[in-house]
């Protein structure tokens, strides 16, 4: 199966991806983000589809907790990327348990 007819179109947070783009990717992966940003996966290129999947969607939008391993959605990964990779319940029962 293409991995796009899987994707979650949820884990196109505008603020994450924005977020990504400010803080986290490299120029050309930044620059293919921008482009998903205004104008949708669909206007990618095959190789641009490439760099967008393997260095934005494999590295960031798919994550899981890990500690509880909850699937984390899109609204919610620039939490877990500032809490190395805690959803915000784990994150908090962490602080408070130290």
């Amino acid at each position: 199966m293409d991995w796009r007819e899987d994707f979650v179109e949820s884990l196109l947070d505008k603020e994450a991806l924005e977020f990504l783009v400010k803080y986290h990717l490299g120029d050309a992966a930044a620059g293919i983000t921008r482009q998903v940003i205004g104008k949708g996966l669909s206007s990618l290129s095959e190789p641009q589809l490439y760099v967008f999947k393997t260095e934005v969607v494999d590295e960031w939008l798919i994550r899981k907790c890990k500690r509880c391993q909850a699937d984390v959605p899109g609204h919610d990964l620039i939490g877990v990327w500032e809490n190395d990779g805690f959803c915000s319940y784990c994150a908090d029962k962490i602080a408070k348990d130290d």
